[in-house]
């Protein structure tokens, strides 16, 4: 019976789920960040600039934030799709970033690699998912908005 109901869902239990775990990703990153600083990248040796280090820790407060934004929009993940949309797509485009980084200055650590897949791969993946979920959601609703204005005729 669980299985029906998980698919009953279309899919919406299980979106709950990979997001809420993927979210630890840039709550963990993030505090790491700003309490650690550049320090905190695995395969970084040696010392950074003050500037360097100071923008390191303020861009971190992003990546903080984004998971309690993720995890808030969890209960009615599809009808929060402009939330995910804003948080996703600016991770999106950090994976640009990365790219960008990647092709002028070499191969970064293996666990920026990994980001960026999550982050070019991944984040549409999820994008598509909830847009489907929301698309079942409403489709579910509709013919239950449709039932009292049919009965009535």
């Amino acid at each position: 019976m669980a299985s029906s109901s998980a698919q009953g869902d279309c899919g919406r239990r299980a979106l709950q789920l990979t997001l809420g775990t993927l979210a630890a990703i840039p709550f963990a990153s993030g505090t790491a960040g700003m309490l650690a600083g550049p320090s905190a990248l695995p395969g970084q040796s040696g010392q950074v600039s003050a500037t360097l280090d100071s923008e390191y820790r303020f861009v971190n407060a992003f990546w903080l934030a984004a998971a309690p934004l993720i995890w808030s929009s969890l209960p009615r993940v599809e009808q929060r799709g402009g939330v995910l949309r804003l948080v996703l797509g600016t991770a999106f485009a950090g994976g640009i970033g990365r790219v960008v980084s990647w092709r002028r200055t070499g191969r970064p650590y293996p666990t920026m690699i990994a980001a960026l897949g999550l982050e070019l791969v991944a984040v549409p993946g999820l994008l598509a998912w909830q847009t489907a979920v929301a698309k079942a959601a409403r489709a579910q609703q509709a013919p239950a908005r449709r039932t009292p204005a049919g009965a009535a005729r």
